[in-house]
This record gives structure tokens, C-alpha cells and sequence, in this order.
């Protein structure tokens, strides 16, 4: 993605959306989108849309991301949940709220309305392109508001069949697709305010949208994942840990956003993690993972070829402790255990690595775990297993992160009843459930007061009343 300002000469290129961003607010400024029935009709036209293109999602995935269907319904699942979850509390969430007020303001009445924000841009990511536009295109429906998507045009077929069953579903005064690559979402940026960016990807882009959104003082929800890692104490069940962290590191060929990054684990636990490792992938993919259907493939040539070169030094350096083969025709890893003895400038952990690839690095207690920790930028995940409530506490009060799940991973992402969202470099704003909701609408303080009385105090002239003006207000 390139940045707006990089423009030198005015841009000629026919517009990028069939109706304009201002006629798509206009629905919403005209009240047409505040009614709790309008919302519960688009919510129900997402439903249809993901009864009858379902089969062609699970297609798309398999053709961008090599995903198997188990995994492809992971992703509807989550949205489908988040859809029952809405329209049940919907109604609740958009109840004006009483505020108490203070005895200087009696009588009278103080409420919270949350309101609808106008048109929103929601720019998605490739590793789960359905549910990465559609999940917060339904909390942006069901807070009144209007849509314009830009899926990621590093899954092609699944960004081609976003566009073709959401103009299919909504009216484009409601809902638009735009697809093509960074320098359309540029434009998009440069070319049309908006009322709410979110965008999930990466920190570099992420810098980009939020200087652009800065231009119009949009305000800007940021999804931009992490190093997350993942705490083995030394009393964790280390075969029950091993299945659940391979897991979170496989699925979707590590392409996840929470899957953890590495782990910190204990020397009385270490060996026999390593060896519950290996049993698992096994377990899980066979003897031969690369040929597992129920492992998926790296997206970019460019970026495995990177990754097999980071593997082929650590076989040479003898830290490979678990897999490490490459497939370059199917782009595939198949899951790999890499001992890391130098965290700070070992490249498998400079970066959120997104593959099946897990570094490994023994620490001595818990504190030099969590001083590692906090040594790196906040993850979006930080992963617990074992200890006891003692150790929870003091994971919890010395470090921040966007969420901390204990004896699992990747899990907290289905859960409609916790907030979704990053901090500092892992993003910025949250959403699923109300979260989501309240993301995408304003909450609009309204106090009411009557004519009578009007006690003369707050009014000049104020000779005499400072002492009773201090007693009123506290």
C-alpha cells in the first residue's frame, strides 16, 4: 500500500464505488438505519448470504489458503455465532442508558444513546478474508451504519466472491465492495471520507491508514496481530500443551494472527515438551506432514522462500528440534520446533512469523519469562499453561497485552462475550460482541433538565456564593 501523500498530479481515474461515500451517509444522517427492524433485516441478509454461499466460501478458502473445510468452517462458524449473539442482544445494546447525576443537576435525567456513525471503510486481511470483513461489516450493520469493504487481494478468489454475493444481498446505497490492491485502498483513503476506518494487517500498512484517516480526523480501529507468546510452567500437562499449542501454530498453516509466536518454557518441563511435540505432530498430521490434507500452505512465494532459508540455517546450527522439511511446489512447512538460545537477535524471533514454525527458548523462572515479555512490543495474545492462581496474578499485573488466555490459544477468538483487539503495535480498539457494537457508533450524552427550578446561585451576580457553590459540586 502506498501512501496518499505520495500523489504528485490529480488523479483522473474514474471512481472507485458506484455511488458516492456522501449518498451512503445520507442514509444513515436521514434516519433510515436507526430503527432496531432495519438492523435486524440486514443482519438477516448477512444470515442468507452465509446459508447459500457457504459451500463457495469453503471453495474459495481451499483455492487461496489450501485450507481444509474442517478449518474453512472454523471461520463461518465464528461468524455465524456473532450473528445469533447480535440479533438476540441487539435491541438491549441500543436501549438508551440512565446516567446518575449529580445533586448540583437535580432535577433531571442524563442518558447515553449509542448512534450510528455514518459510512464506515473496513479493510480486511487475507488470512481469513471472510470473516476479517465480514464480522465487523455486522457489527457496523447493526449500529446503524453504512459500508464500503476492501478485502485483500492476496486471496483472490475469496475477495471475487465477496464482491459477487455482497452486491448480490445489499443494495450498494448499503453495502459496496471494492477489490484490487494497495494502491486502491489508497485511493479509497485519499479519495472519500469516511466515518470509521478498521483494518486489519500489519503494523507498516497499519501506520499508512491511520496518517491517512488523520487528514479527515477519521477515527481508525487497528488489528495488526503480534509476537504472541505462549508461558509453559514447569507443572503444565506438557502433552495436553503440546496438542493445543501445535494446533494454534498449524492452523491455517500458522496464518492466524493469534496463533503463538514462541515459547518460554521451564528446564523441569522442557524435554518432556519437545518430546510431547513431536508425538503430537505425528499424531495430528502423520508421518509425513507435508502431504497431511489437513495442512494448509503459505500464501506468497517470496515469503516461504524466506522462511525455508531461516530453516535451512537453524538445521545447520543444529537447532531444529521437530520437523523443519519445506515443500516449494505446495508452499508448504510442515509444523517445525526450533531451539533459540539468542532471542534477541535470532530472526525467528524478530518477527510475527506466521507459518507452522515455533521457536523455543528454555528461561529459568517466571520473572525472566516475563522480562522477556515485556522486552518486546505487546502482543495482541499471551499464552499461560500451568501454575497456580499466584502465577496467573503476576502474569496478569507485570505484563499488557490484547488478551491473555491460560492452558490455551486462538480459542478466545469465538467467544462473542470478550473484546477482540489489540494494544500499542498490536492495534489499537476491539470488537465481537457489544465490543463490536459499540465500535461502530457514537455515544451520544443527552441531559434533560426541567425549567423549574432555577435556583439564582450559579448566576451573577456571585458575591457570597462560593461556599455554597464548593458545597453543592463537592
Amino acid at each position: 500500500m502506498t501512501t496518499p501523500a505520495a500523489a504528485t498530479s490529480p488523479d483522473t481515474s474514474p471512481s472507485l464505488l458506484l455511488l458516492p461515500v456522501a449518498a451512503m451517509r445520507q442514509l444513515v444522517e436521514g434516519g433510515a438505519t436507526r430503527p432496531l427492524a432495519w438492523r435486524l433485516e440486514q443482519l438477516q441478509r448477512l444470515d442468507r448470504l452465509l446459508e447459500t454461499a457457504a459451500p463457495r466460501m469453503v471453495e474459495a478458502l481451499a483455492s487461496d489458503l489450501g485450507r481444509p473445510e474442517v478449518e474453512a468452517n472454523f471461520e463461518l462458524a465464528a461468524l455465524r455465532q456473532e450473528l445469533r449473539h447480535t440479533r438476540r442482544h441487539l435491541a438491549g445494546w441500543m436501549r438508551p442508558r440512565r446516567r446518575s447525576l449529580p445533586l448540583w443537576a437535580w432535577p433531571g435525567q442524563g442518558l447515553v444513546r449509542a448512534e450510528p456513525l455514518g459510512c464506515v471503510l473496513i479493510i480486511g486481511a487475507w488470512n481469513y478474508p471472510f470473516d476479517l470483513c465480514l464480522h465487523p461489516l455486522l457489527h457496523a450493520l447493526a449500529a446503524g451504519n453504512t459500508a464500503v469493504l476492501k478485502p485483500s487481494e492476496q486471496s483472490p478468489a475469496s475477495a471475487a466472491l465477496l464482491a459477487e454475493v455482497l452486491a448480490s444481498h445489499f443494495p450498494p446505497e448499503l453495502v459496496q465492495v471494492v477489490c484490487g490492491d494497495g494502491a486502491v485502498a489508497s485511493r479509497l483513503l485519499e479519495e472519500e471520507r469516511f466515518d470509521h476506518i478498521l483494518y486489519t494487517g500489519g503494523e507498516r500498512v497499519g501506520r499508512l491508514v491511520m496518517a491517512a484517516a488523520a487528514r479527515h480526523l477519521t477515527p481508525v480501529t487497528l488489528e495488526l496481530g503480534g509476537r504472541n507468546p505462549a508461558i509453559v510452567l514447569d507443572d503444565a500437562d506438557p502433552a495436553i500443551t503440546a496438542r493445543r499449542l501445535l494446533w494454534g501454530r498449524c492452523l491455517n498453516a500458522g496464518q492466524t494472527c493469534l496463533a503463538p509466536n514462541h515459547v518460554l518454557v521451564m528446564p523441569a518441563v522442557r524435554d518432556a515438551l519437545v518430546g510431547a511435540i513431536a508425538e503430537q505432530s505425528r499424531a495430528l498430521y502423520g508421518q509425513d506432514p507435508l502431504a497431511s490434507p489437513d495442512l494448509g500452505h503459505l500464501v506468497g512465494t517470496g515469503r516461504f522462500e524466506r522462511l525455508q532459508g531461516l530453516l535451512v540455517q537453524a538445521r545447520d546450527r543444529g537447532q531444529v528440534l521437530v520437523g523443519g522439511r519445506c515443500d516449494a511446489a505446495s508452499r508448504k512447512i510442515e509444523p517445525t520446533l526450533v531451539a533459540v538460545d539468542a532471542p534477541l537477535t535470532n530472526p525467528l524471533m524478530q518477527e510475527e512469523l506466521f507459518a507452522p514454525i515455533l521457536p523455543l527458548l528454555t528461561v529459568s523462572d517466571l520473572e525472566e519469562a516475563l522480562a522477556l515479555v515485556r522486552r518486546n512490543p505487546k502482543p495482541l495474545a499471551l499464552y499461560l499453561f500451568g501454575g497456580g492462581a499466584g502465577e496467573r496474578e503476576r502474569v496478569l499485573a507485570g505484563t499488557s497485552s490484547g488478551s491473555v488466555v491460560v492452558n490455551d490459544v486462538v480459542v478466545q477468538w469465538g467467544l462473542v462475550s470478550l473484546p477482540f483487539g489489540g494494544i500499542g503495535t498490536s492495534g489499537m480498539g476491539t470488537y465481537h460482541g457489544e465490543a463490536g457494537f459499540l465500535t461502530f457508533s457514537h455515544q451520544r450524552g443527552v441531559l434533560s433538565r426541567p425549567f423549574w427550578p432555577d435556583p439564582p446561585v450559579r448566576y451573577p451576580p456571585y458575591a457570597g456564593k462560593l461556599g455554597l457553590i464548593r458545597r453543592l459540586m463537592g
